[in-house]
């Protein structure tokens, strides 16, 4: 499976970093050029744009601080829903909101993508051991097809065949 990941900071390079030791074909992109760097030298291909990620790319999987980044890198013009298409997946695992989970997942299906919702739990030092907790909301078709990457990851549990959980886990992602 190829993956991008998009967003390398504190807990989504070590998620990233996990990928990479497990011999996944792995894109990155972020911001901070000398993290995207050190992620090329140990393997990764680097992403030119969200757009050029998930067309060359089975998943793409953001991990963003906030809402609003995780908006822009979807919405621009050169960001993952203008390359979105039939049976490309989005996984989530970003600090958001629901709303804008429900936003965002909706305008993938419209593009007949496949979102999931993947809040996780448990901070950088399980994110860096593959032991973070996954909460994954969505179809379980998609589940079975990530779950060879979300058990390189964490510990995954598809708590609901919808795309927003409940708000108990969004919590937990925040504390």
């Amino acid at each position: 499976m190829r993956i991008g990941f998009i967003g390398l900071g504190n807990v989504g390079g070590k998620l990233a970093g996990s990928l990479l030791r497990n011999g996944f074909d792995l894109t990155v992109r972020d911001l901070n050029e000398q993290t995207v760097r050190a992620f090329i030298e140990r393997g990764a291909n680097f992403g030119e744009s969200p757009k050029q990620m998930v067309e060359s790319s089975d998943l793409v999987i953001t991990c963003l601080p906030s809402p609003a980044v995780s908006a822009a890198v979807m919405e621009d013009q050169d960001g993952i829903l203008a390359g979105m298409s039939a049976g490309k997946i989005w996984a989530e695992m970003s600090t958001t909101s629901e709303a804008e989970v429900i936003r965002l997942g909706g305008k993938v299906q419209n593009l007949e993508g496949e979102p999931l919702d993947c809040p996780v739990s448990g901070g950088c030092h399980r994110a860096a051991t593959g032991n973070i907790s996954i909460f994954v909301g969505g179809e379980r078709s998609t589940f079975d097809k990530m779950l060879p990457v979300l058990k390189v990851l964490g510990v995954a549990s598809c708590t609901q065949e919808s795309l927003v959980l409940p708000l108990c886990l969004r919590f937990l992602q925040i504390i």
